[in-house]
């Protein structure tokens, strides 16, 4: 329990344990056989020291109510001094109503079956032992006494049974509202890790879970992406028949400490809701039908994040080369800006393709392209590489570029010689231009037009050529 909570459960224990108080006074002093107003005696000695005890814990710190313990050991203190008033008053027939009261009470407070069991046993055995005694104000031959400690007994453990009960509805319901939260955290995050940091207060506040983690499935790669531990699991590590009944046959599996709930979309696994009970015995199948339900939420969103990943990736790339577009490629320049990270812009145009496409067709000229790409992508593997228009390509190098010369010769030369078959009629060459940044402008598009300016410097002067305006 938080701390608002326990100081809420001492509010009520205390207030409902003032109506025992108050009723076993009452009992005590008027069953008593002599008058108690006009003596200092025993029975006013129970009265106030029950009194006493009610006042003295109000004064105790509500920790000591988060204790099962203490609590148990309040209700039987509470059964055996009224057991002890009825017993001193001698009118165990009549206070009978006053111990079936207090059981009700006490159950009611404990909302825990096993504080039911115990209280019930111990003022079955307690009235039972009462009814016995030689001077109790009881006729033993009555059948209607007899009847009344089995229907004691039964009336308190029903009274247990129903508070267990209203205590898992209450669990059940706090928990359904948990999860109704974490589904509108997930359907309104698309970045996994903001999502986990999001859901951690949920899941810690859930009554049935200690631990919990979210798998994502990678076909590609047959590993599993744990995203609140931020690593990689790969299946064949996992119990052979975790990956089974998840992925396989999109079943729930119960292990010795977790219980996997597969994320299922299309009759499809994408991935695991893996939670660690803190109880496997009150972890009810009602609760596993919440779990499996947001599940079925994470893959959802799963599938939605994946769709958003190709739209995003669609809307970002040339579909030709699968190179990023120019609109991307402006946007990290930008975000490099706005960083204050130096880096380079590179411009490459193709020389003669216009020719080629007219010798050979455009679609073998598609295929050159595509080729092309593919090498300047091996070669600028460190750098933004983005397809600018038509055959022209634009790249961004981060760092103060001091060796660009040099690195730009290199490729050139690499990039060259994987062409020669394509140059059988018409001699494809590539010229190249390149600008600083913040060296030769202030802004993305300042260093751009430099970069170009230095293409066609390469191009005016002969073509086949890397060229630096400055």
């Amino acid at each position: 329990m938080k701390e608002n909570e326990i100081s809420q459960f001492k509010y009520n224990f205390l207030n409902l344990r003032w109506l025992i108080v108050i009723a076993a006074g009452y009992m005590a002093v008027f069953s008593a056989e002599h008058s108690v107003f006009t003596e200092v005696n025993y029975i006013n000695a129970l009265v106030l020291f029950f009194i006493l005890s009610n006042i003295f814990l109000y004064f105790l710190s509500p920790e000591f109510f988060k204790s099962r313990n203490f609590r148990y050991f309040v209700f039987l203190g509470d059964i055996v001094f009224v057991t002890l008033a009825i017993y001193l008053t001698k009118s165990g027939s009549t206070d009978f109503f006053l111990l079936y009261f207090l059981v009700i009470v006490i159950t009611a407070l404990g909302k825990d079956l096993k504080a039911s069991i115990i209280a019930t046993v111990v003022a079955s055995l307690l009235y039972f032992w009462i009814i016995m005694k030689k001077d109790a104000d009881v006729n033993l031959y009555d059948a209607n006494i007899y009847m009344r400690i089995p229907f004691l007994f039964v009336v308190g453990l029903f009274t247990g049974f129903l508070s267990e009960t209203v205590k898992k509805e209450e669990s059940h319901v706090k928990d359904l509202r948990l999860i109704l939260a974490i589904t509108d955290v997930v359907n309104e995050n698309m970045d996994y890790n903001v999502m986990v940091k999001l859901l951690e207060p949920f899941f810690k506040k859930m009554e049935v879970v200690s631990d919990w983690e979210i798998g994502v499935f990678n076909e590609n790669t047959a590993t599993f992406k744990l995203l609140r531990a931020g690593t990689e699991v790969v299946a064949r590590d996992l119990e052979p028949e975790i990956v089974e009944r998840l992925i396989n046959k999109s079943e729930v599996y119960r292990g010795e400490r977790y219980i996997y709930f597969p994320q299922t979309r299309e009759k499809k696994a994408s991935g695991f809701l893996r939670i660690e009970p803190v109880s496997f015995e009150k972890f009810f199948s009602q609760d596993q039908d919440l779990f499996m339900t947001l599940a079925g939420e994470f893959a959802i969103a799963l599938e939605r994040d994946r769709l958003y990943e190709q739209i995003k990736n669609l809307a970002n790339s040339d579909r030709l080369t699968e190179l990023y577009n120019y609109g991307y490629f402006l946007e990290q320049a930008d975000n490099k800006i706005a960083e204050n990270r130096d880096f380079a812009v590179i411009m490459i145009d193709l020389d003669n393709f216009k020719a080629y496409n007219d010798t050979y067709g455009h679609m073998s000229g598609n295929i050159y392209l595509r080729k092309l790409a593919g090498i300047l992508k091996r070669e600028f593997k460190d750098c933004l590489l983005a397809r600018y228009g038509g055959d022209e390509f634009v790249v961004l190098r981060e760092g103060n570029n001091e060796d660009l010369p040099g690195f730009l010769e290199n490729i050139k030369s690499s990039t060259d010689a994987e062409f020669t078959g394509y140059m059988d009629r018409v001699k494809v060459t590539m010229s190249i231009g390149y600008a600083y940044y913040p060296k030769d402008g202030k802004s993305a598009e300042e260093v751009i037009v430099v970069a170009d300016q230095g293409l066609y410097k390469a191009k005016q002067t002969g073509k086949n050529k890397i060229a630096y305006l400055n």
